[in-house]
């Protein structure tokens, strides 16, 4: 398993980790077949988007409709009187966008889109060091000669 960081400033901080991706599976030496991504924590989340600045603030936007840093209501999230967090937007929007995908990997790099990356967001309120972990494709076993097959089979 391949282990990423990612020194995040925090709140609505974004970063393509699309070429570290790339690099670290080149690196590893993987097959062709799909990539898992996973986000360690839940105030963060991972997306594969085309990464400009107002498809972005789209999706912050659209987000903070869905779950605002404070109720409109006036009240507070459940998450902050059962913890003293105030971070429970954070963890909503974590859950909506998700902490992991797949990425389709063949001939030693990414078969996306070129208009597409792999993108983390942070949705906490303070810095942290964020860590990814990339399950590589396994590499292609060698096909079994004619003669395994022939003998295998009888």
């Amino acid at each position: 398993m391949i282990e990423l960081t990612v020194e995040s400033t925090g709140l609505n901080s974004h970063y393509d980790l699309t070429d570290r991706i790339a690099a670290a599976l080149q690196e590893h030496g993987t097959g062709d077949g799909l990539a898992g991504v996973f986000a360690h924590g839940s105030t963060i989340g991972l997306t594969v988007m085309r990464y400009e600045p107002g498809a972005v603030q789209d999706l912050l936007r659209t987000l903070e409709r869905i779950a605002p840093e404070s109720p409109a209501d006036g009240s507070r999230y459940l998450h902050e009187l059962t913890t003293a967090d105030p971070n429970g937007f954070s963890h909503l929007k974590s859950s909506l966008l998700g902490t992991s995908l797949l990425v389709p990997f063949r001939d030693g790099r990414l078969a996306m889109s070129p208009s597409h990356r792999v993108v983390l967001f942070d949705f906490d309120l303070k810095p942290a060091t964020r860590r990814v972990f990339v399950d590589a494709p396994r590499p292609a076993a060698t096909a079994p000669h004619t003669d395994e097959i022939k003998e295998n089979s009888r």
